[in-house]
């Protein structure tokens, strides 16, 4: 199973779940998949916190730190 296959089966499992918690409302479930996946792809992207922390304690190597004899 190619790993984009692999996200879409677990973004189905995820929202059919979701559906039958919800009682299996009728409908063609469109809500449940749409939070499923942004469940999914919300968690495989980098906090941003953590991003502008790291980018924090670096500095551009235009501005080194000066040498001194």
């Amino acid at each position: 199973m190619s790993p984009h296959n692999q996200d879409q089966q677990a973004i189905r499992e995820a929202a059919y779940y979701a559906w039958e918690r919800a009682g299996q409302p009728n409908g063609d479930g469109v809500e449940y998949w749409l939070e499923a996946e942004r469940a999914f792809y919300q968690q495989r992207e980098p906090e941003p916190d953590r991003v502008e922390e790291a980018s924090e304690e670096s500095f551009p190597a235009s501005d080194a730190p000066a040498w001194m004899p």
